[in-house]
């Protein structure tokens, strides 16, 4: 504004049909994760007609956050070319603070954590994931990049709106060459209890 006054980005519809069922929603590049947080009504079921006098004059009113940006990407073990499936991963701040982690899936190896724009490590969460591999790349420059014992180490950092993908590779501890992330050593006896159980 010429006064200086900051103005707040917003979209309005005027004249809509008010017989229709509309729904109020954001279109946002894939690595936007936006939730509505404030508004009075149900933005999946808007039906003018049904409002009253007074909301038809104000209208449907709706504001929106964007919470997190996406850190996407895809693992896989250096020899085998495999998805290190089930490798737990968190990402944690400069203080070594977790501040998400997710699962590697089968599918391409895809992992995603939600987060702010910051600096963070990317590490392999203790469990069994951590028995069975260990992280030689974080993979900012994709399938090539510098292994975590150089200057780069396992450092990841969220600068952009456009989120940011990682092509980190693993490769196998020692004596671990065929041995599952997803199962831990008592998974056979828990399997077979339940088993019993069952059939009992």
């Amino acid at each position: 504004m010429d006064d200086s006054e900051e103005v707040p980005a917003m979209v309005r519809f005027d004249g809509l049909p008010e017989e229709p069922i509309y729904t109020l929603a954001m279109d946002v590049p894939a690595s936007w994760l936006v939730r509505p947080r404030e508004s009075k009504h149900d933005l999946d079921n808007i039906h003018l007609a049904s409002l009253s006098p007074n909301e038809r004059a104000i209208g449907v009113k709706a504001l929106f956050d964007l919470d997190f940006l996406v850190i996407e990407g895809h693992a896989r073990e250096t020899f085998a070319r495999a998805p290190p499936r089930g490798l737990q991963l968190q990402l944690v701040n400069l203080e070594f603070t977790p501040v998400a982690d997710t699962l590697v899936v089968e599918n391409l190896g895809y992992f995603q954590f939600r987060a702010k724009p910051g600096v963070f490590q990317l590490e392999t969460m203790k469990g069994r994931g951590e028995e069975v591999f260990i992280m030689e790349s974080v993979g900012n420059a994709g399938w090539d990049s510098p292994p975590v014992n150089s200057d780069a180490g396992a450092q990841v950092t969220l600068t952009s709106f456009e989120g940011l993908t990682l092509y980190p590779r693993f490769r196998r501890n020692e004596g671990q060459g065929d041995a599952d992330g997803l199962r831990s050593r008592r998974d056979g006896f828990i399997s077979s209890a339940v088993q019993k159980v069952v059939s009992a």
